[in-house]
């Protein structure tokens, strides 16, 4: 089936390039009377409009998935110039069939068993409780959902388990992007997300890699009791730039400075191929400050382009890991109750969204009107 969408792909970029060209060259996209060669609009496509195998994927997992095809436009932040020719693609290519209330029937049933389906965070609350046999507590600390096998936090590795309501949206996000059930990577993953994923959607692969032999033998033993695809491997990421697969995504939580960030996320993208991919960063401003403008810099020159960032969703629950915890405890407990403070996020992080764009960007040195569309 992945066979069959990489071909679905390579017709699809025709066909887009072609109308592209044609709706150019006919003034119908708000160029007014300039006339453009064909050759300067087929470059501003094959640098500014061209996009990767798994970015063709996620919008056709949006448009199958969607309760109304026009969710397309809210969910891309894009336009009905955009969804138009993937509708009349795909069903053109009997994918698809477009209803005239705005649904789609799903021609090609097939084609599910390779694109995971976006979940609502509900739903995978309630995939975890069945399979758990428990009741999630949004405000405990996500490792407590695993208790017949322990984990030791681990200060020194600056290991700080999220809660259980964060881990449940960074996987609900994971599910709304991830295009394709394989091969998805963790960089790290004391706040196990790797098991939330699996135990949400069993048929995602996932593969974790950490210095922390006790955390991999962890997951491994939980993977296995649950039947889960994920595999674990013991990888410094400061010696070792490159894994032998290639991803179609992966999560990093890394050490919350301007040089850890860039450390994790540049591995991380690494890792993805000449497919694209998605990446998600969880990083907290806890030493950054306006060194942030220099990570947006970073993230450029690494072609990833920021799709979401979100903030008030990712926390991590009160713990004590260093002796600066006593030490900001005393200080509030002079204004607050301590067990308000105990009962309190310790630290707030914000989720990054990226997709990874595979081919270098040429700017186009072209003179033209503001608000010519091009």
């Amino acid at each position: 089936m992945e066979k069959f969408l990489r071909e679905l792909y390579k017709r699809y970029l025709n066909f887009r390039k072609f109308y592209f060209v044609l709706d150019a060259q006919k003034n119908s996209t708000s160029l007014g009377k300039i006339k453009i060669p064909k050759n300067v609009i087929e470059k501003f496509y094959d640098n500014y409009c061209k996009f990767s195998f798994l970015n063709f994927v996620y919008n056709l997992k949006t448009i199958i998935y969607s309760k109304n095809v026009f969710e397309f436009i809210l969910k891309t932040a894009t336009e009905d110039w955009d969804l138009w020719p993937y509708l009349k693609f795909l069903e053109k290519e009997k994918i698809i069939k477009v209803n005239r209330n705005g649904t789609v029937s799903l021609l090609k049933k097939e084609i599910t068993k390779i694109i995971p389906a976006p979940l609502e965070e509900e739903q995978i609350k309630t995939r975890i409780e069945k399979k758990l046999k428990l009741k999630l507590k949004e405000n405990d600390l996500v490792i407590n959902l695993f208790k017949d096998k322990p984990f030791k936090v681990k200060g020194a590795w600056d290991q700080m388990p999220i809660s259980q309501g964060s881990a449940i949206f960074v996987v609900k996000k994971i599910l709304d992007y991830l295009p394709l059930n394989e091969k998805f990577l963790f960089v790290g993953d004391d706040d196990f997300i790797s098991l939330i994923l699996g135990i949400a959607s069993p048929e995602v692969e996932s593969l974790v890699i950490d210095a922390d032999q006790e955390l991999l033998d962890c997951i491994d033993n939980l993977a296995k009791k649950f039947n889960l695809k994920i595999k674990t491997k013991r990888v410094d990421i400061t010696k070792e730039k490159h894994l032998e697969s290639r991803f179609t995504g992966f999560l990093v939580n890394p050490v919350y400075t301007e040089d850890g960030v860039k450390e994790f996320v540049k591995f991380g993208k690494n890792q993805l191929g000449n497919d694209g991919g998605f990446g998600f960063l969880e990083v907290g401003d806890e030493s950054i400050g306006n060194r942030f403008l220099f990570l947006q810099d970073f993230f450029a020159k690494n072609n990833l382009i920021i799709q979401e960032l979100i903030k008030n969703k990712v926390y991590y629950p009160y713990i004590e890991l260093y002796k600066e915890d006593q030490t900001i405890l005393k200080r509030l407990s002079s204004m607050i109750d301590e067990e308000v403070i105990k009962s309190s996020p310790k630290l707030g992080a914000s989720l990054y969204v990226f997709e990874y764009v595979p081919f270098k960007i040429k700017r186009i040195n072209f003179k033209k009107p503001m608000y010519a569309y091009l």
